[in-house]
């Protein structure tokens, strides 16, 4: 291949990466929360994503928590988040992480066994894709008390809404509340 064929390609190559490069900040996870049974949408379930950092290391990579957003679902049980992209410090940002969502009552995504993400990971659903979710209604009491998530190991002030519904479900059924230390927005 000629020097000029070579110049022109990377060139191209440059120009499309500059028009596409910011598509990737653009994309958000968005899907739907329904009913296990009924299949009618869960509306005031908190959907929390929590990004994973990987740190280069001689051994392999070191992970850890290095962000998380969360929101409630609509009336319809849809709900969005805008892909986050970490460009600073030392951490590389790798799509990878885990998805929460919960509801009082309902069985909490991923580790409930009636919970889903139809035809998806159950765990980490792609960017650009639109994923239904189904929750089982629990019925007794001792069902929503060994369904009662533990709260993920980041700031306070990354899960609000997420302590919120879990603090109301905690009190219902006769356990302390978590300290809540910022106030929701």
């Amino acid at each position: 291949m000629s020097k000029k064929k070579k110049i022109l390609l990377l060139a191209i190559a440059i120009v499309l990466f500059i028009i596409f490069w910011p598509c990737a900040f653009l994309s958000s996870y968005k899907g739907k929360v329904i009913d296990a049974d009924t299949k009618e949408p869960i509306e005031g379930a908190v959907v929390l994503v929590v990004y994973i950092n990987f740190y280069p290391s001689v051994a392999g990579s070191i992970s850890s928590t290095g962000d998380a957003q969360e929101t409630l679902t609509d009336k319809n049980g849809e709900f969005k988040i805008p892909w986050k992209v970490n460009l600073y410090g030392d951490a590389k940002f790798i799509p990878d992480g885990e998805v929460i969502i919960f509801k009082p009552g309902y069985g909490v995504l991923p580790s409930h066994k009636r919970s889903t993400a139809v035809g998806e990971n159950k765990s980490w659903p792609p960017a650009f894709k639109y994923v239904v979710y189904e929750i089982p209604k629990l019925k007794t009491r001792g069902e929503r008390k060994r369904n009662l998530p533990g709260r993920p190991n980041i700031p306070d002030e990354k899960m609000i809404k997420f302590t919120r519904l879990l603090n109301e479900e905690s009190i219902d059924l006769g356990y302390s509340p978590y300290p809540v230390l910022t106030k929701e927005k």
